[in-house]
C-alpha cells in the first residue's frame, strides 16, 4: 500500500510540476509577445515622428522658396492640397490640412493666420502624429518695418548673389528682397501729424503758428522747436543741419544731445513718465516726451557718449528729410543678455525736402572704424553706406542700395516703429512668424 502511495504522489507532483511548466511556458511567450508589440509600436511611433519632422522641414522650405506676389489669392491659391498633396513615405502617409483666421483687415492691409494641420499616420495601424504649423500672411500695403532686408533696386542675379559681393552677410530667417518695388512713402502726412497739423502736407506758415512765430510764408529760423502740449512733448523739431546728436543712457534716464551752430542743448527724460527735463528756455519740464525727432536737414555727426546709448524701455525715432552719418556703435543696455535685442532708435530718410519736394541726399552713412554695433532700424531713401569697419546692424534695412567698404552684417529684427508704417510697400504679400505649435502622438479612435 505504502508503494502503492509512493508511486500516486510522483505522479501527482509529475503531473503538479507539468502544469508548472506550461504556464510558465504560457506566460513567457505572453510576455515576450507583449514586449514584442510594445517595441513595434514604439518602433513604429518613431518612424511617424521622423516622417512628421521631415514633412514639416519640407514644408518650411517650400514656404521660404515660394513668391507669395505670383499669387491674387495666396491664402488659397498656395496653401491647398493641389500645391501640397498627400504624401507616402514607406508605410506612412503624411496629410496637410489647411485652415485660416483672419487676425486684422483694414482698407489696405489685412494679416491672415495660415494654420496647417500636418497629420502623419501608419498605414493599417491606428498610429497617428499629429502636428500644426502656423505662417502668417501680410496682404495690401506692407510697412517697411514689417521686412528683414529691403534694397529698392533692380539687379540681374539673385539677392544672395548681389549680397555676397558687397561683402554683406545676412543670417536673418527672413529672406532678403532685392527688387523694382512698388513704395508709397508719405513723409508729408508724417510730419503734419507728428507736429499735430491737420493738413495732408504743411506748409510754412502752419508751421509757424505751430511755434507761435510771426505769420509768415517763408521758413522758420534754423534752431530746434518743440511740439508741445500741456502734459507732452510730442516732438522735436529741427530745422536746418544738425552739427551733432548724441544719444546717452544710464540710471533710468535717457538723454538726447543737439548740437547746431556751436549751441547745445539738452533734454532728459525716463520713458513713458512724466519726467522731462529741457535745457532750452522753453518750460516744459515734468513732462513726457513722446521720442520723436525730425531734423529738415542733414545729421552729421549720430553718436553714442557713455557706456549706453539707449535705456531698454526707449524708442526713439529720428526721420531727416536729407543725410544721416553714423560715427560711432549705438548699443542698448543689457545687449549682451539677450541674444536677439530689438532695436531702440529708427533711423530714417524721406530723400526730398519735406516742404518743396525737391530730391535730395537721402543716404544712411556708418562711418566707423573698428568694429561696432548699431542696434537700430534703417530706413533710408538713399542708399546704405558702410565705410571701412566691421559693422553690425541689430535691426531690419531698407534702402536704395548697399555700399560697402568693409565688414557688414545685417541681423534683421522688426522694429515696428510708427515712423516704419508711413513708408509701405504697395500691393505686396508678405509671408512672417512660421511657427510649430504642438506636437502630439496617439491612436486613432
Amino acid at each position: 500500500m505504502r508503494c502503492r502511495g509512493n508511486i500516486v504522489l510522483s505522479l501527482l507532483l509529475v503531473l503538479l510540476l507539468s502544469v508548472s511548466g506550461l504556464a510558465l511556458l504560457t506566460h513567457t511567450d505572453l510576455h515576450v509577445k507583449i514586449i514584442a508589440a510594445r517595441k513595434g509600436k514604439w518602433q513604429s511611433a518613431t518612424e511617424l515622428e521622423q516622417t512628421f519632422i521631415l514633412n514639416l522641414h519640407q514644408y518650411r522650405e517650400k514656404l521660404a522658396s515660394a513668391d507669395m506676389n505670383v499669387f491674387s489669392a495666396p491664402e488659397t491659391d498656395f496653401f491647398n492640397n493641389t500645391v501640397f498633396p498627400d504624401q507616402s513615405n514607406g508605410d506612412c502617409l503624411s496629410q496637410n490640412h489647411f485652415s485660416m483666421q483672419v487676425l486684422r483687415s483694414e482698407e489696405n492691409l489685412c494679416l491672415i493666420r495660415i494654420i496647417n494641420r500636418i497629420e502623419v499616420r501608419k498605414k493599417g495601424s491606428r498610429l497617428l502624429t499629429v502636428g500644426r504649423a502656423d505662417v502668417d500672411l501680410l496682404k495690401g500695403n506692407i510697412p517697411a518695418g514689417e521686412f528683414g532686408l529691403v534694397l529698392n533696386k533692380e539687379i540681374a542675379e539673385n539677392a544672395a548673389a548681389y549680397l555676397a559681393a558687397r561683402a554683406v552677410e545676412y543670417p536673418g530667417a527672413q529672406l532678403p528682397l532685392i527688387g523694382k518695388l512698388a513704395v508709397d512713402c508719405a513723409t508729408g502726412r508724417l510730419l503734419a501729424e507728428a507736429l499735430g497739423l491737420s493738413a495732408a502736407i504743411p506748409d510754412w506758415r502752419q508751421i509757424r503758428e505751430k511755434f507761435n512765430l510771426e505769420p509768415s510764408d517763408a521758413p522758420i529760423p534754423p534752431g530746434i522747436y518743440l511740439v508741445q502740449d500741456q502734459r507732452e512733448v510730442a516732438a522735436v523739431f529741427i530745422e536746418g543741419d544738425l552739427d551733432r546728436l548724441a544719444f546717452a543712457a544710464g540710471g533710468g534716464w535717457q538723454t538726447v544731445s543737439f548740437q547746431q551752430d556751436g549751441r547745445r542743448s539738452a533734454l532728459s527724460y525716463q520713458p513713458g513718465l512724466e519726467s522731462l527735463a529741457w535745457s532750452g528756455p522753453e518750460a516744459v519740464g515734468g513732462r513726457t516726451f513722446a521720442e520723436k525727432i525730425i531734423v529738415h536737414g542733414n545729421v552729421w555727426t549720430i553718436e553714442q557718449e557713455g557706456a549706453a546709448a539707449f535705456l531698454d524701455a526707449s524708442r526713439i525715432q529720428l526721420l531727416a528729410s536729407g543725410r544721416l552719418v553714423v560715427r560711432s556703435g549705438l548699443e542698448g543696455e543689457n545687449l549682451a543678455l539677450q541674444s536677439e535685442k530689438l532695436p531702440n532708435l529708427l533711423l530714417m530718410t524721406s530723400g526730398r525736402d519735406f516742404f518743396s519736394g525737391a530730391e535730395v541726399n537721402g543716404d544712411i552713412v556708418l562711418e566707423m572704424t573698428g568694429e561696432n554695433m548699431v542696434q537700430a532700424q534703417l530706413l533710408a531713401a538713399g542708399t546704405l553706406v558702410n565705410g571701412a569697419g566691421s559693422t553690425r546692424v541689430s535691426g531690419g534695412v531698407y534702402a536704395g542700395d548697399i555700399q560697402n567698404s568693409g565688414r557688414l552684417q545685417i541681423d534683421a529684427f522688426a522694429g515696428g516703429f510708427a515712423f516704419s508704417n508711413y513708408l509701405s510697400l504697395t500691393n505686396f504679400k508678405l509671408l512672417k512668424n512660421f511657427r510649430v505649435h504642438f506636437i502630439q502622438e496617439g491612436e486613432n479612435e
